[in-house]
């Protein structure tokens, strides 16, 4: 216990740390429904005004990563040869502003599979949804990612230091049978579905960035959650093996071929770090080849467990008789009695971890709990590492 208050009260002094040129600091923010409609919200001076996003930009401006990656984050697709527009939107109407106000240099996100019509009855509701049906959940359910249009709930990167997209790795078109040792349900979807359902429910980014002169690997996803299924778990089976892409990626010598046509893994020489709403949590019971989904990851031997450092004060409140092992480092909340480690920065053991916290203030600080509660159900969690 007095480890775990000790990190929590270097979480709340380090907030505001002065940090010298080898430190970086990384946040991963799943911002509830980021929406096209949210970001067009303007007061007469056209600023924008909505109140969930006005909490989220001050927790992020408050925080001051130098890398920040979103979740939920939509695309414009009113605008598809301009996908990174509603990233601009929240950087120039919410960020960049005030007195801490943010701007990035580097804005990155790419194509999603979330509301992207297959053609095929994937949700098994005897319909197989068109355009018509855009705008339901309908039309979502029936799509490579549930999205109920196209770019809902997709992902962006904010970054200080220049992005090497040209020699992005992208697993958006991998299909969900070519990877080695999946679990797809062969007697749940039809041999023609098979051929062409995706495994990325909105994609796997291998995004390379130079940080001071050298090359850190940032792999990035955002996996469907393991519910809103039945008992053929294919939502689990697909979380599962969203987080073993990243398992296999680790493998110099894998069989994977990109988008871009590149086949193998990533080097062991090669820095990164994993991050993302992984929808995965330490306490899950359902497991593969011996493992929960997380597990693949957390005990990876190349890959380093921040866990320790991503604590805060509010989540620990919420340590009780059933709550889960280690509740100080949930990230996610779905009233009092749900809280999950969902969100994660996993670093390469590489990396040194200087601190680290998740924005989750305790309920005593009034202010600070209520920007929480109003900016998202998930809470910012950053680290301060060196190369």
């Amino acid at each position: 216990m007095k480890k775990i208050s000790l990190l929590i009260t270097i979480f709340l002094f380090s907030c505001h740390m002065p940090q010298d040129k080898n430190t970086i600091r990384i946040a991963q923010f799943n911002i509830f429904e980021l929406s096209t409609e949210k970001l067009m919200q303007h007061d007469p001076l056209g600023l924008g005004n909505h109140p969930q996003l006005l909490a989220a930009a001050e927790i992020i401006r408050r925080i001051q990563p130098d890398i920040l990656i979103i979740n939920e984050l939509d695309q414009d697709y009113t605008q598809p040869e301009n996908l990174d527009l509603n990233a601009r939107r929240f950087q120039k109407f919410y960020l960049n502003r005030g007195h801490d106000a943010l701007s990035y240099d580097f804005i990155f996100t790419a194509p999603c599979n979330t509301g992207i019509l297959s053609g095929y009855d994937l949700d098994k509701n005897g319909v197989v949804a068109t355009e018509a049906d855009i705008n339901s959940p309908q039309y979502a359910g029936d799509c490579y990612g549930w999205g109920k249009y196209p770019g809902q709930y997709s992902m962006a990167v904010f970054s200080r230091f220049p992005m090497r997209d040209k020699q992005l790795r992208s697993f958006q078109k991998l299909l969900w049978k070519d990877l080695p040792g999946n679990h797809i349900l062969q007697d749940y979807y039809t041999a023609e579905e098979v051929e062409i359902l995706r495994l990325s429910s909105k994609s796997h980014w291998d995004l390379p960035l130079t940080v001071n002169g050298k090359t850190v690997h940032l792999l990035l996803s955002h996996p469907t959650p393991p519910v809103f299924d039945g008992p053929e778990d294919r939502n689990g089976r697909r979380n599962f093996d969203e987080l073993k892409l990243w398992w296999e990626y680790l493998n110099p010598y894998s069989t994977l071929t990109d988008d871009q046509g590149r086949s193998g893994g990533l080097p062991n020489t090669e820095r990164f770090i994993i991050a993302g709403d992984l929808n995965a949590s330490a306490s899950a019971q359902t497991a593969y080849d011996g493992l929960t989904a997380i597990q693949q990851l957390l005990e990876h031997p190349r890959v380093q467990d921040s866990g320790p450092f991503l604590v805060s004060a509010g989540a620990a409140e919420g340590r009780t008789s059933g709550a889960p092992e280690h509740v100080e480092r949930a990230t996610a909340s779905w009233g009092q009695d749900e809280r999950q480690r969902i969100d994660y920065i996993l670093p390469d053991l590489s990396i040194q971890i200087i601190a680290g916290g998740v924005f989750w203030p305790a309920s005593s600080d009034d202010r600070a709990a209520e920007l929480a509660r109003r900016a998202s159900d998930h809470h910012l969690l950053w680290l301060d590492i060196r190369l």
